[in-house]
């Protein structure tokens, strides 16, 4: 009870807490984009975001939601589109194995599926389950954390304009047992301020 009470304290008090509720059940769904983002960035950073000229990282990643919209992008997001994208250019032995893909939990063949492996949503961001012992899998949570998943629709929240057409699917990949590991090497790289190719000094790519 006492966690309920102070929920609704910070819906009442907090005003970037009550946005990012509202937001969170489509309050603003119809809202443009870029109002969106001013208001948002607004309420977390404390000052008017600059898109005419845009100096600090957050500002730089919120003209990029909305200025560069190439299509590859939503197939760079999506988590089943992107599997044949980055094997066609680099090689599938990049790619963690796939073992199934399904519009709806109720259509997964639980049967089919080896003894460890992680389900994923392809059109978001957390919603995955991990399976490490099929004896003892808890199907009706899963069901339950997934289908809120599928029922979610990640773009409106951030505006990341490359989620808004994925479409929402479950995938089973391979149980990858690498945490700690020697071999468990992960990259990641910022283009930050500059590029191959700009406009009005941002860089085009960003990741």
């Amino acid at each position: 009870m006492s966690d309920l009470f102070a929920k609704i304290r910070r819906f009442v008090t907090e005003p970037q807490a009550r946005f990012s509720y509202l937001s969170s059940k489509g309050f603003y769904k119809n809202m443009p984009d870029e109002a969106y983002l001013r208001k948002a960035f607004k309420l977390r950073m404390g000052y008017e975001l600059d898109l005419d000229a845009p100096k600090t990282f957050c500002e730089k990643l919120q003209w990029l939601k909305l200025y560069d919209r190439r299509p590859e992008y939503s197939t760079m997001v999506d988590k089943y589109e992107v599997k044949k994208y980055v094997a066609e250019r680099i090689g599938e032995k990049y790619v963690i194995p796939l073992l199934g893909v399904w519009d709806r939990f109720e259509d997964i063949d639980f049967d089919a599926l080896p003894d460890q492996f992680v389900l994923k949503c392809t059109h978001d961001s957390g919603g995955f389950v991990v399976c490490r012992d099929k004896s003892v899998f808890d199907k009706s949570d899963a069901r339950k954390r997934l289908n809120k998943h599928l029922q979610t629709d990640y773009y409106l929240h951030g505006r990341e304009w490359p989620y808004k057409n994925v479409k929402r699917r479950i995938i089973a990949e391979k149980y990858i047992d690498s945490l700690g590991k020697p071999e468990s090497v992960e990259y990641k790289l910022t283009c930050f301020g500059g590029g191959s190719s700009s406009h009005n000094g941002m860089p085009r790519y960003c990741a």
